[in-house]
């Protein structure tokens, strides 16, 4: 996940821009491919791939209406270096 509700999301030269902050990628193996700017609406999420030149994600579709996020991150496994556990007091689900 890229962009919260209200976060503007800027892309250009291979980087990747929240709210005017360039994000640290390390994990990407090659720069983020093509560019733009969005607004992320109330209710919706921004979301990329990992792997940015074969992604299909919210610069070709959009955003993702929080409806049909379902799940809870508990986990931070990669890269192993940086492994823990997240503690967060409750989840948020769609509805079915």
């Amino acid at each position: 996940m890229i962009g919260l509700p209200g976060d503007q999301v800027h892309i250009a030269d291979g980087k990747v821009s929240v709210n005017g902050a360039i994000l640290t990628e390390a994990y990407l193996v090659v720069p983020t491919s093509g560019g733009g700017d969005w607004t992320v609406p109330e209710g919706s999420l921004f979301v990329m791939g990992d792997n940015r030149p074969s992604s299909s994600d919210s610069r070709a579709w959009g955003m993702v209406p929080m409806g049909n996020v379902i799940g809870k991150a508990e986990v931070i496994y990669w890269p192993p270096r940086h492994w823990a556990q997240l503690h967060f007091p409750s989840a948020a689900a769609a509805e079915p």
